[in-house]
């Protein structure tokens, strides 16, 4: 039963709270009609973080059609609110609910490939 326990928190991860400027942000777990725009804002930010620098900073942040998407769906920011934060604080947030899913992501990449080699899923 211990396994079966460990599946649905990966399954259903539980909501974080965070502190942008001194009020509380709650992070969520991403929906799945949210997963495309999540999928290419968490592979811009990948992108990013193979080259950290300030400039690579900057241009992550100016992609804000689906970084300002995403934010705005799994945080308790509006997109209004976030589209007037600094850069590197919506890069932050980012990585908050990119760390918040990855469980989720993680599994299922898991299951995908177990299931494309017909093997039986290996239990945490």
């Amino acid at each position: 039963m211990g396994a079966a326990v460990s599946d649905l928190r990966i399954l259903f991860p539980e909501r974080e709270i965070v502190f942008v400027q001194g009020r509380r942000v709650e992070i969520r777990p991403v929906r799945l009609r949210d997963f495309e725009v999540f999928g290419a804002a968490a592979a811009d930010l990948i992108a990013l973080l193979a080259e950290p620098t300030d400039a690579a900073v900057m241009a992550y942040a100016s992609k804000t059609k689906n970084l300002k998407a995403i934010i705005g769906r799994a945080t308790s920011l509006s997109v209004w609110r976030a589209s007037r934060l600094p850069a590197v604080t919506v890069v932050e947030l980012m990585v908050h609910v990119v760390r918040l899913n990855s469980g989720f992501f993680d599994q299922a990449l898991i299951g995908l490939v177990t299931a494309l080699d017909g093997q039986t899923p290996p239990s945490n």
